[in-house]
């Protein structure tokens, strides 16, 4: 399993990663490897427990932005995206993270089998799990994955034109202006969704 560079300095966090997380700009992230039991009514008992976590992120004082579980290398990583007013230091993800195991100590029977467990502000490039998500960022940039290819392609990127309750409006990217097409996407087929980062260019020229 690849781990990223932040899975240490989260677990191993002192004064000196405080300072390198602030000038890096890294999010902050904390993992805990926990096994628990299979439970029966697995999808109906994990959506309560959702509510239940997003419940207990905001009554913390944060923003909830999302919870994924989700598979890599065969391994499996619960994903609580947590945000802030002041934004998110790896103390934040550390009290989250507290209060999360906590409520699942009590319900094993949320997730199969063994799981890491990760906290972390959303970062730059912000997942994007609902439709009010799209809705408030109308007029940035996106990219998303489907599961049925739309213009032939399970990989797109575009401005967001409008979202609804049902699907965005994406204007995918192009080559030209010219080539640039407004397609509607419905929420169903998207698999994955984030905000793309976008590099200011300088307009200013060198003297």
């Amino acid at each position: 399993m690849t781990l990223r560079k932040d899975f240490f300095c989260a677990i191993l966090y002192n004064d000196f990663f405080a300072g390198f997380f602030a000038k890096s700009g890294i999010s902050p992230t904390l993992c805990f490897l926990r096994r628990v039991n299979r439970g029966d009514n697995m999808e109906t008992g994990r959506k309560d427990g959702w509510k239940s976590l997003r419940a207990i992120v905001e009554g913390l004082g944060y923003e909830c932005v999302g919870i994924a579980l989700v598979t890599e290398e065969r391994a499996v990583f619960l994903r609580v995206f947590i945000d802030s007013v002041g934004g998110i230091q790896v103390r934040d993800c550390e009290i989250v993270s507290k209060a999360v195991s906590a409520f699942l100590d009590e319900h094993e029977e949320y997730i199969p089998g063994k799981y890491f467990l990760e906290v972390s502000s959303p970062g730059i490039e912000r997942p994007l799990f609902t439709p009010e998500d799209y809705k408030r960022f109308i007029g940035k940039k996106a990219r998303l994955r489907v599961r049925l290819p739309v213009q032939g392609r399970k990989s797109l990127s575009g401005l967001i034109l409008s979202a609804d309750d049902d699907a965005v409006e994406l204007e995918i990217d192009a080559d030209t202006p010219e080539e640039m097409t407004a397609v509607r996407i419905s929420f169903d087929i998207i698999t994955k969704g984030n905000l793309a980062f976008e590099e200011k260019k300088d307009k200013r020229r060198n003297s």
